[in-house]
């Protein structure tokens, strides 16, 4: 169980009663995969609080300004042999 389940495990007293009951009359081994799926939900909870409260970077215009080339050829039409799998 890791440390994480194992606060959670810890804090029982908090958790209504049915859910208790439920957990106690579970094999060991299905009480540690609800365990391991609570442990699964806090997680991505967290995840998902940490990209809500992380601030975006701001975009920098011309950043990458002569970075990328272009062939003057990039509108005209590909040739037959593209098309038909041809080298």
């Amino acid at each position: 169980m890791t440390s994480q389940a194992r606060d959670f495990a810890d804090r029982s007293s908090e958790i209504p009663e049915h859910i208790l009951t439920a957990l106690r009359v579970l094999a060991p081994e299905q009480r540690q995969q609800a365990f391991a799926f609570i442990e699964f939900l806090y997680q991505t909870q967290q995840a998902t609080l940490q990209l809500q409260t992380t601030p975006k970077q701001q975009r920098v215009f011309g950043q990458y300004a002569g970075k990328i080339s272009m062939s003057d050829d990039f509108d005209e039409p590909l040739p037959d042999a593209f098309w038909l799998g041809e080298t």
